[in-house]
């Protein structure tokens, strides 16, 4: 009876709205007979249970009388009838499948969709172009005007095609003409040889094998612990003081101990610090002395200060932390010391040395810049070299007697005459003072072993007599003018020697065969008139002053830090 009651009221509800059930289409022969067989249908229940779906023998004959009068009604009849079938479709579905089947077959439409959109993800990043020219969106091109571009064409007829068209199949050309090779062609070494799960000792072994072959690099090692002794690896790069070249000569050029900045110095009266790098090379600091021109400039005090001198009786102390400059008025001690052009420093010690004409050293404390003591010599004193520690200085003079200080005691503790020497002009202490070398007005460097005079030495007896028979172990005769300065790297592997009396004249010894590098300086290498030389701490850069005001800087590869 519920049934029946209800039927009765949706009857009535449809007949008021009549438009809306003319609007439903009425149901083939194989749907009824598939509702009767489902349901149960006959006809005493037929109408009842029609109801339930919203179908009854009347709303039927309406629906194929409103099909055959072509009536039909948007609007409410199809929210009417999406009702209807929502209702029917809430009270059953018809389920086919296994749980297990389904669950799998909704976690495979997941993946499967996540693949698929992974992939026209990474797709459109392959095809993505980094630049596009939009001209060429824009262009026309006839395939029909030239006879390289007429096999680009798909079909006989076609003639204009537009410009990303006609890039595209010039691609396509180009890769069938040129195909990819194998060897480019970019695979997994899983696939080729196995993954490592696998536990194969030999798979590993091919895979490491393939993965060496990939590359092109040298499978040796060009870097070699020693410095090859006839071809030196030397590249020129940007001037050192090139952000700020100096207006005259460049008289000092050195590197700081730790740090990477390099001072240049010289007839100008400025004091220049850089950073070097090779490249930029950029100008940390300029200072202008109104009253000196620079002659010599030294870092001491472990790179904490610079003191600049020139042929004046006073000089300037650089405070490099703080910038401030101070101006000492000479030597406490020495009022008649009225040049200090030959003032030496030492990055590591504490004492400042100042040559005089009368045969003294003066020896000045770096922190209180008070006269300390004074050594002297039986001739005039040509040069001094402090060693890497600063705790002894080495000097000679014009009657070539060399003499070797122990400043902790300020005395002489060894000395020996040079009788290959003639009228020494300078000399240099390597940085483990394991050679010393000399130059001379003629143009003659000596190189000498220290070892091996200190053996002499301990064989005569007493380390403070004369040596009359010290003799080098290599002479160089490259140069024929006066030798003007001598530079040992940080390792003594290169020895610097060079002479500002005519062009280009500067050498570079290789230690300890005594050989000199025979590919530099070369013909067009323009060093101008040489006055100063520098190696960085590491031997990295090597630095040289000419009088163009140039700080020339050069890479040496061999060493591979600064």
């Amino acid at each position: 009876m519920g049934f029946v009651s209800q039927a009765k009221n949706k009857r009535s509800a449809t007949t008021a709205n009549g438009a809306e059930d003319t609007a439903k289409r009425a149901k083939s022969q194989a749907e009824t007979d598939l509702e009767r067989l489902v349901f149960g249908i006959d006809d005493d229940n037929e109408d009842a249970i029609g109801e339930i779906f919203g179908k009854t023998k009347e709303t039927e004959d309406l629906d194929k009388v409103s099909e055959q009068n072509g009536e039909s009604d948007d609007g409410s009849d199809s929210d009417e009838e999406s009702d209807a079938n929502g209702r029917g479709d809430s009270l059953f579905f018809m389920d086919t499948e296994r749980p297990d089947e389904a669950d799998n077959k909704g976690d495979d439409n997941e993946s499967s969709g996540t693949d698929s959109n992974s992939e026209e993800e990474a797709d459109s990043k392959e095809e993505a172009a980094a630049w596009v020219d939009e001209d060429t969106q824009h262009a026309r091109v006839a395939l029909k005007g030239a006879i390289r571009t007429r096999k680009l064409r798909k079909v006989e007829g076609e003639n204009i095609v537009h410009g990303d068209v006609y890039e595209e199949r010039l691609r396509q050309q180009f890769q069938k003409i040129n195909p990819v090779p194998k060897w480019a062609q970019e695979s997994k070494a899983e696939d080729a040889w196995g993954s490592d799960s696998d536990g194969s000792e030999e798979k590993k072994e091919a895979r490491a094998g393939n993965d060496l072959l990939k590359s092109s690099k040298s499978l040796l090692s060009k870097t070699s612990t020693l410095l090859p002794p006839s071809i030196l690896d030397i590249v020129r790069t940007r001037n050192g003081n090139q952000a700020a070249p100096s207006q005259m000569a460049v008289s000092a050029v050195q590197f700081h101990p730790t740090a990477n900045v390099m001072l240049t110095a010289g007839l100008d009266k400025t004091l220049r610090l850089f950073e070097v790098d090779g490249k930029d090379n950029q100008k940390v600091q300029s200072i202008f002395f109104k009253d000196l021109p620079i002659s010599s400039a030294h870092f001491i005090r472990g790179g904490q200060e610079v003191v600049v001198s020139g042929s004046r009786r006073w000089y300037y102390s650089v405070d490099v932390e703080k910038g401030s400059v101070t101006r000492i008025s000479g030597i406490p001690g020495l009022p008649k010391l009225n040049s200090l052009k030959y003032m030496h420093g030492c990055s590591n010690g504490d004492r400042l040395a100042v040559m005089s004409n009368d045969g003294q050293i003066h020896l000045v404390s770096a922190r209180t810049k008070q006269l300390a003591c004074t050594l002297p010599m039986n001739g005039v004193v040509r040069d001094v070299s402090f060693t890497a520690d600063g705790n002894y200085l080495w000097s000679v003079g014009t009657d070539n007697e060399v003499y070797q200080w122990d400043l902790r005691q300020n005395q002489c503790i060894s000395r020996w005459h040079d009788q290959t020497m003639f009228r020494a002009t300078q000399l240099e202490i390597s940085s483990d003072t394991s050679y010393y070398a000399s130059g001379d007005n003629s143009g003659m460097v000596n190189i000498y072993d220290v070892n091996a005079i200190k053996t002499q030495a301990d064989s005569a007896g007493n380390s403070n007599s004369s040596f009359v028979n010290v003799k080098p172990f290599k002479a160089i005769s490259n140069l024929t003018t006066t030798i003007s300065g001598l530079r040992f790297n940080h390792s003594s592997e290169i020895l610097g020697i060079f002479s500002h009396k005519s062009q280009s004249q500067l050498k570079l010894v290789h230690l300890p065969t005594g050989t000199v590098f025979s590919n530099w300086p070369s013909a067009s290498s323009h060093l101008g008139l040489v006055q100063c030389i520098d190696f960085s701490p590491n031997s990295g850069f090597m630095a040289v002053g000419n009088d163009k005001g140039k700080a020339l800087l050069y890479r040496l590869p061999h060493f591979q830090s600064y």
